[in-house]
């Protein structure tokens, strides 16, 4: 019942089509020049923002933001993220980083090294989708990770299959007995969160937490899902 923190979500508003979701841009962009500044520009505003709400809502707010693999090749990955951090007066624990299984396996020797520097630095890691992708269960043992995100679909198949509900569970166990953090996504009904608590999930995001705003306002919304949560609890 508590809120523990956000996810920094890409929109581009676009002058004549309007707001659109990042499945109409981000192959576009991810394949682009314009991936590392960017991606930088987003580590940036999501500091500043991290350090605003962690004065105003809770000193322990953590902000999670997705990487592009660009970033990693750009060898600066490391400095931006410190230098963001410094410049707002963040601890390690106020960033989560967020990647892909497929995208560590696209090159192992160039993004292990680069985690583990950062994972020195006590900024959060977490693997994005899991389950989803092709990677071997020994990558949770290799890589510095605290956190495990379970993708949507599996929640929802485990919702109604005994089968995918033991899938989810073992890995929620596994993930536990590594010291990992387990977060459920996609969560959009109160019978899902209930089912995420039952098999052992830390957290869970999806719209019965919040759906996505604006950074502006996301202050006001905050109270009031804190105040949702409460009469939950």
């Amino acid at each position: 019942g508590v809120l523990t923190g956000a996810e920094a979500l890409l929109r581009w508003n676009h002058p004549e089509r309007g707001v659109l979701l990042p499945s109409a841009f981000l192959t576009a962009l991810e394949a682009s020049s314009l991936a590392v500044p960017v991606g930088n520009w987003i580590i940036d505003t999501a500091c500043r923002n991290a350090a605003q709400w962690r004065e105003a809502l809770s000193p322990d707010f953590r902000m999670s933001i997705n990487l592009f693999s660009a970033q990693f090749r750009g060898g600066r990955l490391r400095s931006v993220v410190n230098d963001a951090m410094a410049r707002y007066g963040l601890p390690g624990s106020a960033i989560e980083l967020e990647i892909t299984e497929t995208t560590v396996l696209d090159d192992e020797a160039l993004f292990l090294p680069l985690l583990e520097g950062l994972s020195e630095d006590g900024i959060q890691l977490a693997f994005d989708d899991f389950g989803t992708g092709f990677a071997s269960l020994s990558l949770l043992a290799r890589y510095p990770l605290t956190h495990v995100k379970i993708d949507k679909s599996f929640i929802q198949r485990a919702f109604v299959s005994e089968r995918d509900r033991a899938i989810v569970g073992a890995m929620t166990d596994l993930a536990h007995r590594l010291q990992l953090q387990v977060i459920a996504e996609g969560v959009e009904s109160q019978p899902f969160f209930d089912f995420c608590r039952e098999i052992g999930c830390d957290e869970a995001q999806g719209f019965l937490i919040g759906r996505p705003v604006a950074a502006a306002r996301f202050g006001t919304a905050c109270k009031r899902w804190l105040g949702q949560l409460a009469r939950q609890a």
